[in-house]
């Protein structure tokens, strides 16, 4: 059957969710995407529109999976919500003519709604015809992302005040500043998009407890500042890397192309609560995990957490096929892998690629956030070349960063600044996880090297490994000429002490580089790669007694 179609899609949600460095106007924010349409568009909307008009609508069944391919159960039906997008489709109720009457008063109604109560956030909408059954379902809805794709493009008016010069900027999110509040005790001058993110942070803290922790009653609690995730002072022992927080970006692989496929929006809403069911178990597991080792992270010489009840991560982005997370940068790579494992548990495992970026805490969030979704592009990239040549289907790939200081404006660019030598790129990632252990690319085989590094730095290891001081020469030394490198190994040769010993790394602790032909990865003709700047600088970001 046929029926007038209403296509939502929010805008820019990351720019949206991580403009500003205030973390509770950053779980705010997400909480307001993701309540968006049920307390905006149903509970407001379209209910004001049942009553008013006197008209059936259905708000819930989809959820259910209900099958509609031979009719819809009201006038109006809502038969999708998720990944930022909504679907309402509007039945025959008197008329072609009085259909999209009510079809506009619902596109109206709702972005009035939204411009007032969120401004800052952008939504779009597009209309058409859509018909339910399968032979032309994924044609038609195809064709209605098409065109909301197209209306992004085109002219949107400006509804927040201008920047004329003689305005005044918010203290947090950069536009302009509207109202004076305080907060932590101080005046701030602040926008009023700040401030509707602002204050959704209680409910946003209360629900994520309750998903994530059992109940809002839980005695543990997720930091509310960015400088609350574990961070400790510099020692003499340690002054880099303690002091640093990670943006962690976790996006699901091939999701696009899952959804694209279903026949019917039965299998779009069951897909849809499969993945959400999936990442939210996943994720609560990852924090009985971190529970579980609390007696480790609260430990003296690793986290520096403010009360026995703080946990050293803040969930963000949680529920659909995309992750986004904040922690304490020593647990960032161990963590990530572990969510990355339980993700892909079950049968409704979700394969996924992961992005971190590692940073001070006073670095511009939404920059880090950047870096983080590059590097996560990055691994993507590197999933799609692996899996083409091997004929896979699925696999799972990480990368990562330190960002200090100024960064180039693109991923590539800052490999280039911070990474190249005359020989190569030093960085050699990203990894793979969980795939074939075979690989030089396997993110265990970096974490064996960096165990073993550790060893040496902490005097737990009486074997043939290089003294540290050794350790820290050899970043410089990779950074340097053949010659200078090939004189540093015969000085290990001498005195009888040898890089980590790494299963497939053989080739690395003999040459420290080398070319390599890793077919579906690197250049056709090959790439000179060396793993070792990665795992110096991993020394600082593992902690042990998470294994």
């Amino acid at each position: 059957m046929q029926v007038n179609a209403i296509l939502f899609d929010v805008q820019s949600i990351q720019k949206y969710i991580f403009a500003n460095n205030k973390l509770k106007a950053n779980v705010g924010a997400s909480y307001i995407v993701d309540t968006l349409f049920n307390e905006i568009l149903c509970k407001a909307v379209l209910k004001d529109i049942q009553e008013e008009n006197n008209l059936s609508v259905d708000m819930k069944s989809w959820q259910s999976g209900l099958d509609i391919t031979q009719s819809i159960p009201s006038s109006i039906y809502v038969s999708f919500i998720g990944g930022g997008n909504a679907l309402v489709l509007v039945n025959q109720i008197v008329d072609k003519y009085e259909e999209k009457i009510i079809t506009k008063k619902i596109i109206e109604t709702f972005t009035t709604k939204v411009l007032k109560k969120y401004p800052g956030l952008k939504v779009g909408a597009t209309d058409g015809i859509l018909e339910t059954n399968n032979k032309c379902f994924q044609k038609d809805l195809g064709k209605l992302y098409g065109q909301l794709k197209k209306n992004q493009f085109k002219l949107n008016p400006i509804v927040r005040s201008a920047n004329t010069g003689l305005t005044i900027i918010c203290d947090y999110s950069g536009d302009v500043a509207e109202e004076i509040k305080v907060f932590d005790n101080d005046e701030r001058l602040v926008s009023k998009s700040f401030i509707a993110k602002y204050e959704m942070y209680n409910a946003a803290n209360d629900r994520l407890k309750r998903l994530l922790l059992d109940s809002a009653e839980s005695k543990f609690e997720f930091p509310e500042k960015l400088d609350e995730l574990g961070q400790r002072k510099s020692t003499e022992k340690s002054k880099t890397g303690i002091n640093d927080i990670a943006i962690v970006h976790i996006d699901g692989n091939n999701m696009g192309a899952k959804f694209r496929s279903c026949k019917t929006l039965a299998e779009r809403s069951n897909l849809s609560k499969r993945v959400k069911t999936q990442t939210l178990k996943s994720f609560k597991s990852l924090i009985d995990w971190i529970i579980s080792k609390y007696d480790v992270l609260s430990d003296k010489d690793n986290l520096d957490l403010k009360s026995d009840s703080l946990l050293p991560i803040r969930p963000i982005i949680v529920g659909g096929d995309d992750i986004t997370f904040v922690c304490n940068a020593r647990i960032a790579i161990q963590v990530t892998y572990y969510l990355m494992q339980r993700l892909l548990e079950g049968e409704d495992g979700i394969s996924s690629c992961a992005g971190i970026a590692i940073i001070p805490t006073s670095y511009p969030f939404f920059r880090g956030y950047e870096m983080a979704e590059q590097l996560c592009d990055n691994a993507k990239s590197r999933m799609r070349k692996y899996n083409k040549f091997n004929e896979k289907s699925e696999s799972c790939w990480l990368d990562f960063a330190f960002l200090h200081g100024e960064t180039a404006p693109t991923l590539e660019q800052f490999f280039t600044n911070e990474y190249s030598s005359p020989i190569g790129n030093m960085h050699f990632g990203p990894y793979q996880v969980l795939g074939d252990n075979t690989s030089k690319f396997d993110l265990n085989k970096l974490l064996e090297c960096t165990y073993q590094f550790n060893l040496v730095k902490n005097n737990e290891y009486n074997g043939t490994l290089l003294a540290h001081n050794k350790v820290k020469e050899l970043r410089d030394v990779l950074q340097d000429n053949r010659h200078v490198q090939m004189l540093f190994i015969q000085q290990l040769d001498k005195n009888k002490k040898s890089l980590p010993q790494v299963d497939g790394w053989e080739d690395f602790s003999k040459n420290l580089w080398i070319e390599l032909k890793a077919k579906g990865i690197t250049a056709d003709a090959g790439e000179w790669k060396t793993p070792y700047v990665d795992a110096i600088e991993l020394m600082e970001y593992v902690l042990p007694g998470l294994e």
